[in-house]
């Protein structure tokens, strides 16, 4: 159990066992940074397979991946937070007003529409990305309670699950601006998508309704929108864009890249590599926007909204909720049930990119000016970066509930409550607000990382 001081209140820092999560399209062995960090957020007997792909570290109290008190790794985080809601929970959340007597910690105490019950309100992850993740979305409240009570099989959770993602890597190896993080998100402005259809043929076959694409092409609006991109997706599962998919990609590797911009090209061939004849190779490449982040940048995606991210090292955190509808890049058994629901929950933003961009500003809270904070326009939570280095070596937060932290590089002190804890790389804090005005949290490079420099990343709920 976790420490106590002198008048039996809980302690102010927990170290936290994380959980790790490992996906075909996760990196592989140490080249994954959720691998390099998980001896000290997973534990001791973590031991990398060079042969395993790891994808996520999970930080928080959801059933799917749970944290638990690093000494004692029988005690999960969730039974903690649920032992005195007042001292864990931010005063907005519905377990304020719950009884605070004890309960046990079950799987089936999953998180809800309510904002979480009496869950961390967020889930905050390390993600390490090799190839495209499925085409996906993540429902709206309204339709996260539905699935879980119509589609339990397809909805693990009640709540939604709007999320940002903040590129954390260095440049890629094929980064051809820099950037250290790519992904797909929402779709393209209607009269490019329309212009696509026009300029390769190898689309409007694949979609195999020629009067919904010359309506759209005619008159792009989102209801032709939806119509197209519906039918090209529900052709994917049973093989039907198969051959389409090969023809585009074969003729792009001849050097034939005829109605196509560079960048489509190469989409189209390292996508195409990636995922062979997938329906996901066209609808990512001419229907959504490609996003490229340089490290320190970040996405918003809301419910509803479309994105594949396609490689990197990012921080992403979301509302507590491990629900995701899927309609590309997965094994077509999986998605038949999933595509008309898919179709349907899609908000059919049409923007450029930049409508998905978080801007980072200086956290107001951090007193040496050395915090960069991500604040979505939602309550659960917002995403703090904290930087050090020599001559900069501390800072100081004042914040007024739960917060996690990860460091990413360096040795790193943190204080708080009277108390210090000292966390290499992949070290993982929970820092208890205590129920009621603002908790100063100090953190100090101890020890520098490769370059000297040290990086702590949190989850915070105010």
């Amino acid at each position: 159990m976790p420490k106590t001081t002198i008048d039996n209140s809980p302690a102010t820092l927990i170290r936290l066992r994380t959980a790790i999560q490992q996906y075909p399209w996760g990196k592989q062995g140490s080249a994954s940074l959720a691998a390099r960090l998980a001896k000290n957020s997973v534990g001791p007997d973590f031991a990398v397979d060079e042969s395993e792909n790891y994808a996520e570290i999970w930080m928080g109290t959801h059933p799917n991946g749970p944290s638990h008190l690093y000494d004692s790794p029988d005690t999960s985080l969730h039974s903690i937070v649920i032992s005195n809601p007042t001292v864990h929970l931010p005063p907005s959340s519905t377990a304020q007003t719950q009884s605070k007597v004890p309960v046990p910690a079950t799987a089936s105490d999953s998180p809800s529409g309510g904002g979480g019950g009496t869950h961390l309100p967020f889930l905050f992850k390390i993600l390490s990305i090799q190839k495209a993740l499925p085409l996906q979305a993540h429902p709206d409240k309204g339709l996260g309670a539905q699935l879980r009570k119509q589609h339990p099989d397809l909805s693990p959770d009640a709540n939604h699950k709007p999320e940002i993602a903040v590129a954390i890597g260095a440049p890629l190896e094929d980064a051809r601006e820099g950037e250290s993080f790519t992904g797909f998100v929402g779709f393209r402005p209607l009269e490019d998508v329309a212009a696509s259809f026009r300029d390769v043929p190898e689309l409007r076959q694949a979609v195999g309704d020629d009067r919904a694409v010359d309506g759209f092409v005619r008159e792009p609006t989102r209801e032709g929108l939806k119509r197209v991109w519906g039918a090209l997706l529900k052709r994917g599962p049973s093989g039907e864009v198969k051959p389409f998919v090969a023809k585009l990609a074969e003729r792009v590797r001849a050097g034939n890249t005829s109605g196509l911009s560079e960048e489509q090209a190469w989409l189209v061939n390292k996508v195409s590599k990636q995922y062979p004849g997938d329906v996901g190779a066209l609808a990512t490449t001419f229907f959504m926007n490609f996003a490229k982040l340089k490290k320190g940048e970040a996405l918003w995606i809301g419910a509803d909204e479309v994105h594949a991210y396609l490689e990197g090292d990012i921080i992403e955190c979301m509302a507590i909720s491990d629900n995701v509808l899927n309609a590309a890049f997965s094994p077509p058994s999986e998605l038949a049930a999933q595509i008309p629901i898919f179709v349907d929950m899609l908000t059919y933003t049409a923007r450029p990119a930049g409508h998905w961009a978080l801007p980072a500003t200086r956290y107001a809270h951090g007193l040496h000016g050395r915090t960069t904070a991500y604040d979505p326009p939602l309550d659960e939570f917002a995403v703090l970066g904290t930087a050090l280095g020599k001559g900069a070596a501390k800072e100081v937060l004042k914040v007024r509930g739960p917060l996690v932290g990860i460091v990413t590089k360096g040795k790193v002190a943190v204080r708080s409550g009277g108390e210090e804890m000292l966390l290499g790389e992949g070290g993982v804090v929970y820092v208890v607000h205590g129920g009621a005005g603002e908790r100063a949290v100090e953190v100090e490079l101890r020890e520098g990382g490769a370059d000297g420099d040290g990086e702590v990343w949190w989850a915070v709920c105010e």
